[in-house]
Protein backbone atom coordinates (compact mmCIF):
# COMPACT_ATOMS: atom_id res chain seq x y z
CA UNK A 1 0.00 0.00 0.00
CA UNK A 2 1.32 3.19 -1.07
CA UNK A 3 2.08 5.94 2.07
CA UNK A 4 0.38 9.11 1.84
CA UNK A 5 2.87 11.96 1.90
CA UNK A 6 2.10 15.85 2.79
CA UNK A 7 3.60 17.99 1.08
CA UNK A 8 3.21 21.20 2.57
CA UNK A 9 3.93 25.23 1.97
CA UNK A 10 6.07 26.58 4.87
CA UNK A 11 5.39 29.90 3.79
CA UNK A 12 5.70 33.23 5.65
CA UNK A 13 2.13 33.96 6.10
CA UNK A 14 -0.92 32.66 7.05
CA UNK A 15 -2.30 30.29 4.50
CA UNK A 16 1.24 28.80 4.46
CA UNK A 17 1.82 27.97 8.02
CA UNK A 18 -1.90 26.61 7.92
CA UNK A 19 -0.53 24.52 5.27
CA UNK A 20 2.78 23.24 7.11
CA UNK A 21 -0.11 22.95 10.56
CA UNK A 22 -2.57 20.76 9.00
CA UNK A 23 -0.02 18.50 7.22
CA UNK A 24 1.52 17.57 10.59
CA UNK A 25 -2.23 17.19 12.32
CA UNK A 26 -2.90 14.72 9.62
CA UNK A 27 0.72 12.92 9.53
CA UNK A 28 0.69 12.83 13.59
CA UNK A 29 -2.69 12.85 15.28
CA UNK A 30 -5.46 11.93 12.52
CA UNK A 31 -6.54 8.85 11.83
CA UNK A 32 -4.43 8.50 9.26
CA UNK A 33 -1.09 9.10 10.66
CA UNK A 34 -0.16 5.57 10.38
CA UNK A 35 -0.03 5.51 6.65
CA UNK A 36 0.97 8.95 6.60
CA UNK A 37 4.07 11.50 6.64
CA UNK A 38 4.91 14.80 6.08
CA UNK A 39 7.88 15.92 3.84
CA UNK A 40 10.00 18.28 5.00
CA UNK A 41 11.32 20.55 2.13
CA UNK A 42 14.13 21.96 4.25
CA UNK A 43 15.68 17.88 4.16
CA UNK A 44 14.31 18.10 0.49
CA UNK A 45 16.41 20.67 -0.74
CA UNK A 46 19.67 20.47 1.46
CA UNK A 47 20.11 17.08 -0.11
CA UNK A 48 19.43 17.98 -3.49
CA UNK A 49 21.70 20.80 -3.41
CA UNK A 50 24.74 19.13 -0.92
CA UNK A 51 24.04 15.50 -2.25
CA UNK A 52 23.15 14.22 -5.45
CA UNK A 53 22.73 10.09 -4.54
CA UNK A 54 21.14 10.81 -1.21
CA UNK A 55 18.38 13.55 -2.99
CA UNK A 56 17.98 10.37 -6.11
CA UNK A 57 16.82 8.19 -2.59
CA UNK A 58 14.79 10.86 -1.31
CA UNK A 59 12.89 11.23 -4.90
CA UNK A 60 12.46 7.68 -5.88
CA UNK A 61 10.58 6.90 -2.18
CA UNK A 62 8.46 9.66 -2.84
CA UNK A 63 7.21 9.32 -5.99
CA UNK A 64 6.77 5.78 -5.19
CA UNK A 65 4.21 6.74 -2.36
CA UNK A 66 0.47 9.37 -3.01
CA UNK A 67 1.94 13.10 -3.00
CA UNK A 68 -0.44 15.42 -1.12
CA UNK A 69 0.95 18.59 -2.20
CA UNK A 70 -0.52 21.71 0.27
CA UNK A 71 0.23 25.02 -1.01
CA UNK A 72 -0.79 28.24 0.76
CA UNK A 73 -1.39 30.69 -1.57
CA UNK A 74 -1.75 31.66 -5.44
CA UNK A 75 2.02 31.88 -5.79
CA UNK A 76 2.16 27.88 -5.42
CA UNK A 77 5.92 27.84 -4.33
CA UNK A 78 5.64 23.96 -3.32
CA UNK A 79 4.22 22.90 -6.30
CA UNK A 80 6.82 24.70 -8.14
CA UNK A 81 9.74 23.12 -6.44
CA UNK A 82 8.47 19.65 -7.00
CA UNK A 83 7.78 20.21 -10.82
CA UNK A 84 11.37 21.83 -11.17
CA UNK A 85 13.07 18.79 -9.81
CA UNK A 86 10.33 16.22 -12.58
CA UNK A 87 7.73 15.27 -9.16
CA UNK A 88 4.32 15.14 -10.48
CA UNK A 89 2.09 15.42 -7.14
CA UNK A 90 -0.82 13.48 -6.82
CA UNK A 91 -3.06 15.62 -5.61
CA UNK A 92 -2.53 19.46 -5.37
CA UNK A 93 -4.68 21.53 -2.64
CA UNK A 94 -4.58 25.40 -2.51
CA UNK A 95 -5.46 26.85 0.50
CA UNK A 96 -6.18 30.08 -1.13
CA UNK A 97 -9.49 28.85 -2.53
CA UNK A 98 -10.26 27.55 0.99
CA UNK A 99 -9.29 30.12 3.20
CA UNK A 100 -9.12 33.07 0.79
CA UNK A 101 -7.12 36.03 2.06
CA UNK A 102 -8.55 39.13 2.09
CA UNK A 103 -7.08 41.61 -0.98
CA UNK A 104 -4.90 44.38 -0.07
CA UNK A 105 -3.39 47.47 -1.80
CA UNK A 106 -0.08 47.04 -2.01
CA UNK A 107 0.53 50.27 -1.97
CA UNK A 108 -1.05 51.17 1.19
CA UNK A 109 1.42 50.17 4.26
CA UNK A 110 -1.37 49.94 7.16
CA UNK A 111 -3.03 47.55 5.03
CA UNK A 112 -0.41 45.07 5.81
CA UNK A 113 -1.04 45.38 9.61
CA UNK A 114 -4.72 43.92 9.35
CA UNK A 115 -3.55 40.85 7.87
CA UNK A 116 -4.72 37.51 9.73
CA UNK A 117 -0.91 36.47 11.96
CA UNK A 118 0.63 33.46 11.47
CA UNK A 119 0.56 32.96 15.81
CA UNK A 120 -3.11 33.14 15.41
CA UNK A 121 -4.15 30.49 13.38
CA UNK A 122 -7.88 29.64 13.64
CA UNK A 123 -8.69 26.07 14.51
CA UNK A 124 -11.60 25.95 12.93
CA UNK A 125 -9.57 27.06 9.67
CA UNK A 126 -7.17 23.98 10.52
CA UNK A 127 -10.18 21.70 10.93
CA UNK A 128 -11.67 23.32 7.71
CA UNK A 129 -8.72 22.29 5.34
CA UNK A 130 -8.02 18.96 7.28
CA UNK A 131 -11.56 17.54 6.80
CA UNK A 132 -10.85 18.84 2.77
CA UNK A 133 -7.99 17.04 2.60
CA UNK A 134 -9.74 13.91 4.07
CA UNK A 135 -12.95 13.91 1.65
CA UNK A 136 -10.49 14.93 -0.86
CA UNK A 137 -8.94 11.17 0.10
CA UNK A 138 -11.73 9.64 0.42
CA UNK A 139 -13.15 10.57 -3.28
CA UNK A 140 -9.55 8.79 -4.41
CA UNK A 141 -10.41 5.87 -3.15
CA UNK A 142 -7.21 6.06 -0.42
CA UNK A 143 -9.06 5.95 2.57
CA UNK A 144 -13.01 4.58 3.57
CA UNK A 145 -15.51 5.85 5.71
CA UNK A 146 -14.16 9.42 7.04
CA UNK A 147 -11.02 7.84 9.05
CA UNK A 148 -10.58 4.05 8.15
CA UNK A 149 -7.05 3.72 6.21
CA UNK A 150 -7.39 1.66 2.57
Amino acid sequence: MKRIIFVPCSGGEYNGELARRVAIQLSETSAIANNSSMLCFTIFLRNNLLNEHSFEFMKKDLTSNYIVLIDGCSGACAFKILKFFGITPDLVINLHKLIPKPKINLNDIQAFKNLPRMSNIKQEDILKVENYVIEQLEAKGLIKNCNEET
